[in-house]
Formats: C-alpha cells, sequence, structure tokens
C-alpha cells in the first residue's frame, strides 16, 4: 500500500511541475517582444498618428485654402494607413495597450478648433512641422539603435513619407507667411 501511495504521489508532483512548465511558457509567450524604447515608439507613434489624423479632418473643414486642404487629405490618407501598420506591428509583437490622443496633442487640436482662416492654416502647418520633426528624430532613433528587426524595419519604411510630409508642410509654410 505505502509503495502504491508513494507511486502516485511521485505521478502528482510530476504532474504538478509540468503544468507549472506548461504554464511558466505559457507567461513568456504573451509578454511583449519589445523593450521599453520599443514600447515607447510604439506609444507615441501611434498617438501622434491619431493625432495628425485627428488634426487633419479639422483642416479640411476649416481651411479655405486648397493646398493646405490637398496637404491634409495626403495626411489623413498617409496617416490612417500607418494607424493600421501600428496596429499590426503591436499585435505582431504582443503589445496589447491602447492608444489614445494625448493631453498635449489634445489640448493642440483644441487651438486649432477655434482659429479661422489664415490662422488656422498657419497653425495646423506649423503643428505639422513641430510634431514631425520630433516624430522623424524618434523613428531614426528606432531605426538605428532598436534590438527588435521588425520595429527598425518598420521605421526604416516610414522615415521617407513622413520626412516628405514635413518638406512638404515647411513649403506651404513658406507660401502661407
Amino acid at each position: 500500500m505505502s509503495r502504491a501511495t508513494s507511486v502516485l504521489f511521485s505521478m502528482f508532483l510530476l504532474l504538478m511541475l509540468q503544468a507549472c512548465q506548461s504554464n511558466r511558457q505559457a507567461n513568456n509567450y504573451n509578454k511583449a517582444q519589445v523593450d521599453d524604447n520599443g514600447l515607447l515608439f510604439l506609444k507615441s507613434g501611434e498617438e501622434s498618428t491619431l493625432a495628425s489624423v485627428k488634426a487633419s479632418g479639422l483642416a479640411i473643414a476649416n481651411s479655405k485654402n486648397q493646398r493646405v486642404i490637398q496637404f491634409a487629405k495626403l495626411m489623413i490618407d498617409d496617416h490612417t494607413m500607418l494607424a493600421d501598420d501600428f496596429k499590426k506591428l503591436k499585435a505582431d509583437n504582443l503589445v496589447a495597450d491602447s492608444v489614445a490622443i494625448s493631453p498635449v496633442h489634445q489640448q493642440m487640436i483644441n487651438d486649432l478648433d477655434i482659429k479661422k482662416a489664415g490662422a488656422f492654416d498657419r497653425a495646423y502647418i506649423q503643428m505639422v512641422i513641430d510634431d514631425h520633426t520630433d516624430q522623424i528624430a524618434l523613428y531614426k532613433t528606432v531605426a538605428k539603435d532598436n534590438k527588435n528587426a521588425s520595429l527598425a524595419e518598420f521605421a526604416n519604411k516610414a522615415l521617407p513619407g513622413l520626412q516628405a510630409h514635413l518638406d512638404t508642410a515647411k513649403f506651404i509654410s513658406t507660401v502661407l507667411k
């Protein structure tokens, strides 16, 4: 009887150890596959993209300048695709947090919403210039220094489009003055 009890107890222990090992592997699998800098990039990049889309929507509604309106439409198209790419990149790297527009960007958007005509156009274009300058610096850092290959590849792929937006916004800025 005691031998049978020992065998059953040993089998019970083995099953428990196996269950713990399986649980440990599952927990490791569900962890984000990016470091803190990667998480910051994903959050900041996606948040900035959402803010760009919202501000550009205001530009379409509030601007009378066709150049600004056309640029805002381009921004919405490009940044909507970029937001979709961010969602896929987050899913591929097991990053589950949701992103909302930051209070800083929301205040900028609120400030834009009360401006009219030329003042609106200048403020919108300056917001694009400032935000894209910051984002390009962040993307370059990630492209160069991040250990996660998918983040670095994504940043490298997105940089030319962001730079084109910045260059266009700078050109429009000179025309608006």
